[in-house]
Parts: structure tokens; sequence; C-alpha cells
């Protein structure tokens, strides 16, 4: 395929061709460079030098980005809608809203400089602010177009907001640069896929979503009409990969690197070394360090990440150590969650500090096939007890984490990454859920199993002496995983056949059968117990309230 344009000349240009499909509607450059053009005459009022972005919809998104950098402005790309977020934006206008269609075109000329500051989170919770000039980024869109040569015709469709710097490269600029149209929507569930035009397209994915790819959906309808699946901004696991790449019918490209860094490197297999991106140097030191025309100088940048160098290019092994101090003693979190990994009834685990009253350390954890069996025979309690008492030798005893959440997997963003605020927040108050253990998702419902921890906050006075979980509290379960898995309208507007027949206590593993039947807009629900006791069933009505 051609070289990328570049970015500076892309709303001054005259040649036109299928720029994007929005709303159902196409829209052409020529129409975008129109749009681009009012919408930099309604910032020009604005004295500010800097200005957030905040819009879902990768279109306007594009405008309003274009149109800043011609009116002069720099743009801050927040990650989230957090108080933190929000501070380190300071007094910064947010755009993204706006109507730009009563405003008179701006003569627009070569941007001569344009700059965008990211804004991640990354692993602590702070907001970082990461700078990027308009030669990184035409840089990077040249590396992304000489490392995988698309189809032109093939359309960009997205998983991943336009917000991140993944979603910013990937489904905004490359696709503007390479003249290949994208959807402007972002597609939150995999179900949306099917509604796509008959063209092919390019899904520029999160781990996030691949990782939940249900598996009773009509995959080879699809028919060829996916021609390449991206990922990045967090790990894949190999089977996620493996199952996506089964599913889809082509390969998962995951690609390596950060905000900080860009592009790093990619595969297309689970099990393959990771091929540096073009002009990208890797130092053979122990600890990743690169050199990259992405960079903001041609220094060395150093990350947090262990290596190991093969003929093919290299492996990760894992951040290096993180350390935390728990009163005044260094605690490596690394080595903890490392001999958490070692006990038979866990398969993944997190471990973050939490600073209460005092100073503990907070374990995450997924359980294993023993792990699940061990929870239904001797109880959570047991368990967390089990775990301290094999860590207790060979970590001092401020190291053990001394609280513990069970869940069917780690919380993650959009982008796929667990952050600490995200590890914290399962630690912050009482939980209001219960500890999902599975799911399992057929071509009539879902699923789930999950395990009544005595900690919930449903159990609070509900009653002393005799602990039974409200009705409430089962009916708020079957909405909020019934609209986990399913579209549900808006509104609950009603309830049938409501049924509460045996109570449920603390320490009980209970399944949670749904079924969504979309031509009543009704949800089906049933919890039983592990022995095939029946708890509680009924239907929800939905719709949208008038």
């Amino acid at each position: 395929m051609a070289e990328p344009l570049p970015l500076d000349h892309l709303a001054c240009r005259t040649d036109d061709w299928l720029l994007a499909q929005v709303d159902g509607a196409t829209r052409t450059a020529t129409a975008w460079r129109d749009d681009v053009a009012r919408a930099a005459t309604a910032l020009a009022p604005l004295t500010a030098p800097a200005v957030a972005l905040r819009q879902a919809c990768a279109y306007r998104f594009s405008v309003w980005l274009f149109a800043a950098w011609h009116a002069g402005k720099t743009v801050l790309l927040p990650g989230d809608h957090g108080e933190a977020m929000r501070a380190a934006l300071g007094d910064a206008p947010t755009i993204g809203d706006a109507d730009w269609s009563a405003y008179a075109p701006a003569t627009l000329a070569p941007l001569a400089d344009a700059r965008v500051v990211v804004y991640t989170s990354g692993s602590t919770g702070v907001p970082v602010g990461v700078p990027k000039t308009l030669r990184q980024l035409d840089a990077e869109v040249a590396v992304l177009a000489r490392t995988f040569p698309l189809p032109d015709t093939a359309a960009v469709v997205a998983t991943v907001p336009p917000q991140h710097f993944y979603g910013l490269l990937f489904r905004v600029l490359w696709p503007l640069a390479a003249q290949r149209p994208f959807v402007a929507a972002t597609q939150p569930y995999p179900e949306a896929l099917w509604a796509l035009p008959g063209m092919p397209h390019v899904l520029i994915a999160s781990p996030a979503f691949l990782k939940r790819l249900p598996p009773h959906l009509d995959w080879p309808a699809l028919g060829g009409r996916i021609t390449a699946v991206f990922s990045s901004g967090g790990p894949l696991p190999a089977d996620a990969a493996l199952d996506a790449a089964t599913r889809f019918g082509v390969p998962v490209r995951e690609i390596f690197g950060s905000t900080e860094t860009g592009g790093i490197a990619w595969r297309n297999r689970p099990d393959a070394s990771w091929t540096p991106l073009a002009g990208v140097e890797i130092a053979d030191d122990d600890l990743l360090r690169v050199r990259s025309p992405l960079l903001a100088d041609a220094g060395w940048h150093a990350t947090g990440d262990r290596l190991a160098r093969d003929s093919a290019g290299f492996h990760l092994l894992g951040r290096a150590d993180r350390i935390v101090k728990i009163e005044e003693k260094r605690v490596s979190l690394t080595q903890v969650e490392h001999l958490l990994l070692a006990q038979p009834e866990i398969a993944v685990a997190r471990v973050v500090a939490l600073h209460g009253p005092r100073a503990e350390l907070g374990a995450a954890v997924v359980l294993s096939a023993a792990g699940r069996e061990a929870l239904v025979a001797h109880g959570k309690a047991a368990l967390a007890r089990q775990w301290r008492a094999r860590l207790a030798p060979q970590l001092e005893t401020l190291a053990v984490p001394r609280r513990w959440r069970v869940v069917e997997a780690l919380p993650d963003n959009t982008m796929g990454k667990t952050t600490e605020d995200a590890l914290r927040a399962l630690f912050a108050t009482r939980p209001a859920w219960p500890d999902l253990l599975d799911t399992a998702r057929s071509d009539d419902g879902a699923t789930l199993t999950f395990y009544v921890d005595a900690a919930l906050r449903h159990f609070d006075g509900h009653f002393p002496g005799t602990p039974i979980l409200p009705g409430v509290a089962l009916l708020d379960w079957a909405v909020h995983y019934g609209r986990r898995h399913y579209p549900l309208p808006p509104d609950c507007l009603g309830m049938r056949q409501i049924k509460f027949q045996h109570a449920i206590q603390p320490g009980r593993v209970v399944r949670l059968r749904l079924a969504w039947l979309p031509d009543t807009q009704r949800l089906h629900y049933d919890y039983s117990g592990a022995d095939g006791t029946r708890h509680a069933s009924g239907q929800l009505v939905f719709g949208a309230a008038t």
C-alpha cells in the first residue's frame, strides 16, 4: 500500500475518499475537512492554550482534534472522569459535544506544530500527562503502515475509545492517514459485529473485549468479514488469543508498548517472540530499554519490564519488583504474588497496599478448579486461613495479606489493564456483589456461579444472629448481571412470577441462571444452590419509561 499521508496536510487537501461511517450514513474526506474548518472557527474565541477533548464518537473526536490543532490549541486527552484526572486538567475548557455546523469555515493552513497530551493513570492511579508531538504521531502512523500492510478497502472498527493512545493511533490517525474508512461508533458488545456493513473490517480490540467472546454466537456467519484483529493496552492471555483467532479466522496481532514509549514490538501468536517494530532498538539488559523514532528524543528509555532475548526477538518475563512500605518495612508485591500463584487453589493473583487506619496488604485472587472445589467444601474464611498459614514461614508477618477478595477475573479498564485504583476499590467498602467464581454462556442463557460472603453489606441488620440475604439483593443482582451479559433496555418496568423459595445464608455457593427474551423484553432469572435447592426465580420486564 502507499505511504500514509502526513498529518499536517490532512485538513488542507482537495482529494476525496470515503472517510467514515457515522450513524448509518457515510462521510467523505471533503465533508470532514469542512467540519474541521467550521469547528476551528467555533474554537477561535477560546483564549486558553489547551483544551480537554472528550468524545466517544471517533468521527466527532477526529473533527475536534484537528480543529483544535488548527486553532493553535494543545489537546489534552483525559483517560477517565475521576477527581484526580479533573485536577490534572486544571482550568482547560472541555470540548467535544458542541455543534459546529452554524459556524463559517475557517481557512486552514498546514500545521506547523501540533501537540497532544495523553493522560494515563498507569498502575498507580495518579494521572500522568504524556506529551506527543506531530512528528511522533506521524512516525507512529508510518511504522504501523509499513509493518501491517492492510487492504485500503477494509474499514476500521474498534472496541476501544479514541481517548486512549492505542485508540487515537489505530482507529483515528492511522485510518485518516491511510485513507481507510472507519466506523465512528465504539462497539461495546461482540454482537454488534454482525450488524456491520458487508465490507471487510479491521478490528481494533482491547484484551478485555477479546477475553469475553461469547461462544454461543454464530461466528461462522461473519464469513471472513474481519480481515485482521489487533490487541493492545494490556496483556492478552494465551487462551483468549487462540480462542479469538479461531472465532475470527485470523490471528490476533498483539502490540506491545506504552503511552510513554509508543509501539515497541508485535507478535501474532501467544507463544511467539516479540518482534521489535521498524526502527525500535532493544537494549540487551535484564530490564527492557528502548530507543526509537517514536520517542521525544534520541536517548534510551527505561521501562519496568523484564525480558529474555532470543534469536527472533524477546520474551517478556513480567514487571520488575514493585516495592511498597508497610509499617516502614519494604515489601515486594511481586514476591507475594509469586508465592500466591504457587498455591494450588489460586490461578491468578494481584496484591495491593491498603492504607486505612493501618497499612496492610489486600489480595485479589481468581480461583483454580481446585480452589473452587475447596471453597464449596470449606468456605472462604477457611481458605484464607490456609493461605496465610502457608505464606507465614516465607514472609514477614506484615507481608502476608490480611484482606482477601475472590473474583472471577481481575478488574480491568477498557484497555484491559488492572490498575491499583481498581484493586483498591475491591476493598474500599463492604462489597455489594458476591464473589463471582465462574460464568458459562450458551445459546439459551448465561449461568453465573458465586460465593455469598458474610462480609456483604446486605447482611447488615438482616438479621442479627441469623443472617439472611434480602430478596431485594437478588433482584438487584439479576439486573446487574443481566446488563453485563445482555443489551437490556434502560428501565425495569415490572416484575412477573416472583418467587422466594429458600433463604440464602452466608457461606453458600449459588448459581444464577439468566435468560433474555428480546421478543417479550423479559429477563428470566433463577437462583439455585450447588445442591440443587431452589432459592428464587422470576421475570423482570424491561423497556423505556415514558
